[in-house]
């Protein structure tokens, strides 16, 4: 293989999983305020899409080229942006915050309760 070889461009695409579409479409079907934003192909994976919505909840899928990218987005009648170049939304972040601080009050209440538990069950053992 010559060094050239791996500057080139993959000629063979790896065609996007129908699943993988229809989670997209459906996720789309249950919020509103949705953008799209196309994530670039690398040396190990190829182009993904993450979708978010207007309160900065989001998934993501690989969709397997940028045409496919297109048509999904122009089916679904959401704009598409270039995360190279506008990066994520703001909401994107504050939304994560949020879900992980929730979980952590989660994970201390449940541990909370388990020190509770076994505390009442030493005592009803004196």
């Amino acid at each position: 293989m010559a060094i050239r070889d791996l500057f080139r461009r993959r000629q063979t695409r790896i065609p996007a999983d129908p699943a993988d579409l229809d989670h997209l479409r459906s996720w789309c079907r249950t919020r509103v305020g949705i953008e799209a934003y196309l994530e670039p192909e690398t040396l190990v994976s190829v182009p993904g899409l993450r979708l978010v919505a207007f309160d900065g909840e989001w998934t993501r899928r690989a969709v397997g080229d940028v045409a496919t990218a297109r048509r999904l987005t122009n089916e679904l009648k959401i704009p598409l942006y270039d995360a190279m170049e506008t990066g994520y939304p703001d909401r994107m972040r504050l939304y994560e915050e949020v879900r992980i601080a929730r979980e952590r009050k989660e994970r201390a209440r449940r541990l909370r309760e388990q020190m509770r538990r076994a505390d009442e069950g030493r005592a009803d053992e004196d």
